[in-house]
């Protein structure tokens, strides 16, 4: 089996740190089979892997075989004419859409056999993900089929990348660190916060590198002096390894994106989540969705803690909305110890729902069989 795995690099690093992390899980379920990875910014896929080098049309890193989506005559030639056999199973994740030499390729008519496209979308908590998985949609061309394949936070999904180090939770580090990795905007009610709260003393506040880390840098310097809540340390980029094992040895984690949420959410650690700024506050209605999946897991008083927190760190920056985040999230550092069962109960429940790459592999197994 062959199986190729379309990523463009769009939003930082999250892009390439899911699929490179599903390109991973393959690889170790089925060592026999054959992962291509086809990336458009080899540049941001070595911030996560050093062994990744920059102007290589193809590479192989862990066993996978990393292609440079821009380098068309070469991929082309690759899996061209008696080599389009090579496109059996493509991932197109994330909408990112197909690269021009290998839509050349599938909409040829010396494709002769059948070639299945699974559109892995974005990660949501909202009903439709539930609607749309496994939903087959149409392409111009009856050789070439198309399915959605939908991960998710529930069973009637294909849910979330267990990992290796992930199957299990890790116990909590009570006295760990607290992990700052978001978008950027005001960030001084949250310093605030961090230095007001008793349970903040002594604690190294790690502030990833990324679209955040200026923005909050900025207002922990101008807000709080030298020995005050906390010790700010700012990261350098991480590799994922790394990255993952740092989130684990924290005790409160403030996380974006889809590739940090999942871990958040498998780590059993109490975190709040700045989803992604859209036009309308379409992001609450995310947020919001996600915040229903984890609330049978909490009391209703300790379940109401959370969501101002979450809310608030994602509604417009107004007087009276930074007045309500510095309170929720002062709330949520001081109950962290009590919050934390709520949290562990959600990530084992996500565990109930398997693995992601396993889904998926069993899944490609059904349909090519078919």
């Amino acid at each position: 089996m062959e199986i190729t795995i379309l990523c463009k690099v769009v939003d930082n690093f999250g892009d390439i740190g899911v699929n490179w992390r599903l390109a991973k899980k393959l690889k170790s379920l089925n060592p026999a089979s054959k992962i291509n990875l086809i990336v458009d910014n080899l540049s941001s896929f070595n911030k996560i892997c050093a062994d990744v080098k920059t102007g290589l049309p193809l590479q192989s890193v862990c066993g996978i075989e990393v292609y440079d989506w821009n380098a068309y005559d070469f991929c082309y030639g690759q899996f061209a004419g008696e080599n389009n056999r090579r496109l059996q199973v493509i991932l197109e994740c994330f909408q990112c859409g197909r690269p021009d030499w290998m839509e050349k390729i599938l909409f040829d008519d010396e494709l002769n056999h059948t070639v299945q496209i699974i559109m892995i979308d974005y990660l949501s908590a909202e009903d439709y993900a539930e609607s749309f998985h496994k939903l087959q949609s149409l392409t111009r061309r009856g050789k070439v089929k198309k399915v959605n394949f939908m991960p998710g936070f529930t069973a009637k999904t294909g849910g979330l990348i267990i990992d290796d180090g992930w199957e299990k939770l890790t116990p909590r580090n009570e006295s760990g660190d607290i992990l700052f990795f978001t978008y950027a905007r005001d960030w001084t009610p949250v310093v605030k916060a961090i230095k007001g709260a008793g349970t903040c003393a002594g604690k190294k506040i790690l502030c990833a590198a990324g679209a955040g880390q200026e923005s909050f840098v900025k207002a922990w310097k101008k807000n709080v002096g030298e020995g005050e809540g906390g010790i700010l340390e700012i990261l350098p980029f991480m590799n994922q390894t790394d990255w993952d094992k740092m989130m684990k040895n924290c005790s409160f984690l403030f996380i974006r994106g889809e590739e940090s949420l999942s871990r958040a959410c498998l780590t059993g650690i109490p975190f709040i989540w700045h989803a992604y700024p859209q036009s309308d506050e379409y992001q609450l209605v995310k947020v919001n969705a996600l915040l229903e999946r984890m609330r049978r897991h909490f009391s209703e008083e300790d379940f109401g803690k959370v969501a101002a927190a979450w809310q608030a760190i994602n509604s417009p920056e107004s007087g009276e909305n930074k007045r309500m985040l510095q309170d929720s999230v002062s709330t949520m550092l001081a109950m962290q110890n009590h919050l934390a069962g709520g949290f562990r109960d959600f990530a084992l429940d996500l565990r109930k729902n398997g693995d992601l790459g396993q889904n998926l592999m069993t899944f490609i197994e059904e349909i090519c069989i078919m």
